[in-house]
């Protein structure tokens, strides 16, 4: 048995995909899900459980408000896009004076992944146009 896992299964090569028997999807997360990733990335990056770090993240002013406009703010990412998000708060926290994140840098970091979201789209709508036209 082989198992092909992809976010882009159109470019498989036809000789891969005739040879596929059966296909399972796996959907963008939805609502609760995104809910529970983005709590367990907060968890996980910015808080440290394990007691690991040898400099604590100081996180202030970033309550349920703030996940829920999180969650809000990530409709249709992907559960990759979502944790690399949470990696970045981290690392805007260790960039700053005493590694602190508060509302403002955590909204900020959500911003600039969404722009770069947005240009990563524009650049594939743009390949997906340029095959288009050379396959004319």
């Amino acid at each position: 048995m082989m198992v092909y896992a992809s976010n882009k299964p159109e470019q498989f090569d036809g000789a891969i995909t005739d040879r596929v028997d059966e296909i399972v999807e796996f959907g963008l997360p939805g609502v609760e899900e995104r809910k529970k990733m983005i709590a367990l990335y907060v968890d996980k990056y910015l808080y440290d459980k394990d007691n690991t770090w040898s400099i604590k993240i100081k996180v202030e002013e970033i309550g349920e408000k703030e996940i829920h406009e999180c969650v809000e703010k990530t409709e249709g990412w992907s559960g990759r896009e979502i944790s690399k998000l949470a990696i970045a708060w981290q690392s805007a926290a260790f960039g700053t004076e005493g590694a602190v994140i508060n509302k403002d840098t955590f909204n900020r970091v959500i911003e600039q992944h969404q722009r770069g979201k947005q240009m990563k789209e524009g650049w594939l709508q743009e390949a997906r146009v340029a095959k288009l036209t050379s396959d004319v």
